[in-house]
């Protein structure tokens, strides 16, 4: 590994010799996360939208029943996280798999919205994020895993 450079869990990145990924080698989706952390590998202080959630569930599930959202609020409050990895100031604070996904699904053309209409399909989404997640190698990996852990415990 290159000091200073760290891989990205959602795609292998090319460098071009001088520890900076070449831009003709990147998919949209790495390049919008290499916009996303800065030269010293820690995220930048990207903030978001105004009348916006903090919390992301406005992007990652608009049309998301009741029951999901208030399973997702109960998951935020006892872990104190959330799956779009933004702080109560609205600032990037990690790339979670929710937030990959649904960066990928707006990549291939989709919306944001991953978790869909129902209590099943936002389930499906949840599953699929630890299984992509595996084993936490960090701390923030642990909490995020913590968060999605506990969203499908309050929706059943």
């Amino acid at each position: 590994m290159i000091k200073g450079v760290s891989r990205s869990p959602f795609s292998k990145l090319t460098y071009n010799g001088n520890a900076a990924p070449t831009q003709t080698n990147l998919s949209f989706q790495n390049r919008l996360i290499n916009k996303a952390i800065n030269a010293d590998n820690s995220l930048s202080g990207i903030t978001a939208r105004p009348n916006t959630s903090i919390n992301g569930l406005d992007t990652l599930g608009p049309s998301a029943p009741d029951k999901v959202k208030d399973a997702w609020t109960k998951a935020e409050e006892e872990t104190g996280a959330n799956g779009y990895g933004m702080n109560s100031e609205g600032k990037l604070t990690q790339i979670t798999i929710l937030f990959a996904m649904s960066i990928e699904k707006m990549a291939n053309g989709g919306g944001q919205d991953i978790l869909g209409s129902t209590v099943d399909s936002a389930k499906a989404v949840f599953q699929r994020a630890l299984e992509r997640l595996g084993i936490p190698q960090n701390d923030k990996e642990k909490k995020e895993q913590l968060f999605y852990e506990a969203f499908l415990r309050f929706l059943d």
